[in-house]
């Protein structure tokens, strides 16, 4: 491989210039965009020559774009110019989140670049949310012209300087910057091929968010690194029918291809059986499952349920990283299938492994994530003698090699707490980075067991408990400060957040708990674009604590799946509301919302995301509309109208103007009178 991925696009730009480097798909109906290699290196340079009359190298550009080949222009023009790419989405309206302002003083960016479609959207929520004094100056680039004949020279380029910042949350809230070099692209890039054997006849099908890690090295860089193809659709288009992922794969003979875990138990869950026997999944070789916890009982329903379809056992490749990685640090065999083991959850909840026969009563299933290839190295280190553990032992994954970003863009003291940390009595250099995740080497394998910090990970997203429960504390004053607990239980194979809060001693006569329950969910909502499936109320002293008063989370969620967490109220608890639908719209809506929803009634007048609406469910609803009429509507109209009754009546305000529309337009010529 190439020194850096810029010279890996001119190297295919010039071998192989008409072979398909991009593919973006609407629908599998119409006519998808395509970008070859030649394509991809001229408009990527149209991008880099603009960015070379506004900006110096160096600068970092905030990249606001919808899924599509215009971002993929965008990014690659950044790199192209020399410039540091900060990836994120475009802001949703109505959004009360300031993570755009936190970014921008983050990485001191002046510049932003979007498309003429999102550009008043994103300078909207700018607007917002800039304080006095901070400027950003918006540019859009799909109205560049792309036949531009002048002769782009791309500057010479140091391995060693940042390619892009990939922003995590941070633990107060304050996004991260994590630096990723060019070095640390084509490392990583050389990892994934040689663990999963990725070479450039592959064909590469995803639907994950661009602006993700996982999404942008997988479907964005890997590829291009390779010469091989990516054919993408956007996150939504997967949410709203997953069978057109599956159906994508079958069409372009997909071999590499992957999602986050709940990724594959929605395929289960939603695509129907009459579907099977127009699959053809036999040229997928490698399905990688990453970016939250790989769950058993989801590799074993999907190989069931597609093995009709040609799916084998042997496709899944169970994966671990995170973005300080660049995203891949280990993986398993891809020829061979997944390996697990059977183990006391009990035990392994107190960080000890003891096999237990399957039918066990505190039997659980973890998956092997496999090992990291040379020069790369990984450990499992006692957190806190930082010494290394034996195999069978549980501890702290540690990671070095070139794969690991230099830190975080100026943090240095976050950066010296997980970056550069060295193992205790061992000659070995101070490289490794501290994941902070839990893990078992067993017989050579990396078993993923926990989190050191209580992360939550929903979706394949991260979110830091301790923001969640601020949320909730301002949520309503009846929730007694400091007193919250947020984590993640999982349920029918998916992952879903509890809140559990303290409600104050004065409030407990006057406790409205619908009106409580429903301010927490509204307000994690806005801060964090997440629904809160249970939110449970507790006296005070009943959410515990350590003896310097820090929330203890998992204890906090032990003694709710056991029923000692005395409850004194939840939102499975809270009065229904049943007003009955009124309308020919509102009749059409109530059993779409029942079933997608899972109840049996829903009154009219009740919110969606009290009723554990998210983002998923709103997509699905979406696509049911989508099958009973002919307007089309946009998962973010849920934000502002979450009622059925809303909904109803903006469907009925569509449509009227529709047909007013179509009378017009009906007139004839000689009846308009002009003046």
């Amino acid at each position: 491989m190439r020194p850096t991925i810029v010279e890996c696009m001119r190297e295919h730009a010039q071998a192989r210039p008409d072979a398909i480097a991009f593919r973006f798909l609407n629908d599998l109906a119409s006519a998808p965009q395509e970008l070859n290699y030649h394509q991809l290196w001229q408009e990527a340079g149209v991008v880099a020559n603009f960015l070379g009359t506004v900006a110096s190298p160096g600068s970092r550009i905030m990249l606001f774009y919808p899924p599509g080949l215009e971002y993929i222009k965008a990014f690659y023009g950044c790199m192209l110019a020399g410039m540091v790419a900060v990836p994120l989405y475009p802001p949703r309206r109505n959004s009360k989140s300031d993570r755009l302002t936190k970014v921008a003083r983050s990485c001191q960016s002046v510049l932003a670049l979007t498309t003429e479609s999102e550009l008043a959207a994103v300078q909207a929520a700018w607007n917002e949310q800039a304080e006095p004094g901070m400027a950003l100056a918006f540019h859009v680039t799909d109205t560049l012209d792309v036949t531009d004949a002048r002769p782009f020279v791309p500057p010479a380029i140091d391995p060693a300087v940042p390619a892009f910042l990939q922003y995590t949350s941070g633990s107060t809230g304050a996004p991260k910057g994590v630096i990723i070099t060019h070095a640390n692209i084509m490392a990583n890039m050389r990892h994934l091929s040689l663990m999963s054997g990725g070479h450039a006849g592959d064909v590469f099908v995803n639907w994950l968010p661009l602006f993700h890690d996982l999404g942008l090295v997988t479907a964005v860089l890997w590829p291009v690194s390779l010469g091989a193809s990516s054919t993408l659709m956007a996150p939504a288009t997967f949410v709203r029918d997953p069978l057109l992922w599956l159906q994508a794969i079958t069409r372009y003979r997909g071999s590499m291809c992957g999602a986050p875990n709940f990724a594959y138990a929605l395929c289960v869950d939603k695509i129907a059986d009459a579907s099977l026997t127009k699959l053809d999944l036999s040229s997928w070789r490698v399905a990688y499952n990453a970016a939250e916890p790989v769950r058993a009982a989801t590799l074993d329903a999907f190989g069931t349920r597609f093995g009709a379809c040609g799916f084998r056992p042997q496709t899944f490749y169970p994966s671990y990283g995170m973005a300080e990685a660049t995203v891949f640090i280990s993986g398993g065999n891809a020829s061979a299938a997944p390996i697990s083991l059977v183990v006391d959850r009990q035990e392994l909840a107190a960080r000890r492994v003891t096999p237990v026969d399957v039918g066990d009563a505190l039997a659980t299933r973890i998956v092997a994530c496999g090992a990291a290839s040379a020069p790369h190295d990984l450990r499992v280190v006692d957190p806190e003698s930082r010494r290394e553990l034996a195999d069978g032992q549980v501890g702290e994954i540690w990671f070095a090699g070139p794969s690991v970003s230099p830190g975080y863009w100026g943090l240095g003291a976050q950066t010296a707490e997980a970056f550069g940390q060295s193992i205790c009595n061992s000659d070995l250099p101070a490289a490794y980075l501290r994941t902070g995740d839990l893990g078992v080497m067993v017989d050579g394998e990396l078993y993923v067991t926990g989190r050191i910090k209580d992360l939550v990970i929903l979706n394949g997203r991260n979110y830091y408990p301790q923001d969640i429960e601020l949320s909730a504390t301002a949520a309503h004053r009846a929730i007694r400060p400091g007193h919250v607990a947020a984590f993640a239980v999982e349920e029918d194979l998916v992952e879903r957040l509890v809140v559990v809060a303290e409600v104050e001693r004065e409030h407990f006569r006057s406790l409205d708990v619908d009106h409580v329950v429903a301010a927490v969910r509204q307000q994690v909502l806005r801060d964090h674009e997440i629904n809160a499936d249970r939110i449970v109320l507790v006296k005070p002293y009943k959410v515990p604590v350590t003896s310097s008063g820090k929330i203890q989370r998992r204890q906090a969620r032990a003694m709710l799946l056991d029923g000692t967490l005395e409850v004194l109220a939840s939102s499975a608890t809270a009065a229904p509301h049943c007003a009955a639908p009124a309308t020919a719209t509102e009749h059409m809506l109530a059993p779409i919302w029942c079933r997608v929803l899972g109840r049996a009634q829903i009154g009219t007048d009740e919110n969606f995301f009290d009723l554990g609406g998210d983002s998923l469910a709103a997509a699905e609803i979406a696509a049911a509309l989508g099958r009973h009429r002919s307007t089309e509507l946009d998962i973010g109209q849920f934000f502002d109208t979450p009622t059925i009754t809303g909904l109803a009546g903006w469907l009925d305000l569509v449509d009227a103007h529709s047909t007013r529309k179509s009378q017009l337009m009906a007139v004839p010529a000689a009846a308009v009178v002009r003046v």
